[in-house]
């Protein structure tokens, strides 16, 4: 996936979940960020960002890659969907409805979840970095499905380059990451990719080790 031309900043503080306040060239500005998690180890005072500009709504930028000096982080997590689909450069169908759930694509018999991972510690990955009783649900509901015929998959796509494996959160949240250890019980698709980011694009890269990391 292409970026357009991005704008480097500092990140001065973050005012709520989706709107930070950068530092453009000495100017004071406000900028849209599209991921829910809480990004502490990220988005903090001083640390270079690199913006896109928005052509509509209420702020002139959005906050996407992070400097972390070992990697570059893609803090984007409405893309990871089209990262996966570009990955298996087959057709698919987005947002498929299952009742009130709705997963983020589906091709042949396979239904999709897919995750975007921004925390890496010690060169593990991890998700999420924030509770999330909504993921928990569509892990609920993608076991359902699988026992009505369907092949369900989750799918943590890791936006940056320096992790070695992936664990679920155990420590952030212990019932999603028990959902997705009971997902893997069951036979049922669990795989995380790496990313190669730079500031002209990001692609997943090739698949990591998938482990349970429950002591932290």
């Amino acid at each position: 996936m292409k970026f357009p031309e991005l704008i480097p900043a500092k990140f001065l503080r973050r005012l709520n979940r989706f709107v930070g306040e950068v530092s453009v060239e000495g100017k004071r500005v406000f900028a849209h960020i599209r991921n829910t998690g809480r990004l502490t180890e990220l988005l903090k005072p001083g640390n270079t960002v690199f913006l896109k500009e928005k052509n509509s709504g209420k702020y002139p930028f959005e906050v996407l890659l992070v400097d972390m000096g070992s990697s570059l982080v893609c803090i984007d997590s409405t893309i990871t969907p089209k990262l996966y689909a570009e990955f298996l450069s087959l057709p698919v169908r987005f947002e498929p409805k299952f009742g009130e759930h709705r997963f983020d694509l589906m091709y042949d018999n396979r239904v999709v979840e897919t995750k975007s991972v921004n925390l890496v510690e010690n060169g593990v990955a991890l998700f999420p970095d924030a509770p999330t009783e909504r993921g928990r649900r569509h892990i609920q509901k993608l076991i359902e499905l699988s026992e009505q015929g369907f092949e369900p998959q989750l799918i943590f796509v890791v936006q940056r380059e320096d992790a070695l494996v992936f664990s679920p959160n155990y420590k952030v949240d212990k019932p999603f990451s028990e959902a997705v250890q009971e997902f893997y019980n069951r036979g049922l698709t669990v795989k995380a990719f790496l990313c190669n980011v730079s500031l002209r694009e990001i692609s997943i890269s090739r698949e990591i080790e998938v482990i349970f990391l429950k002591d932290g």
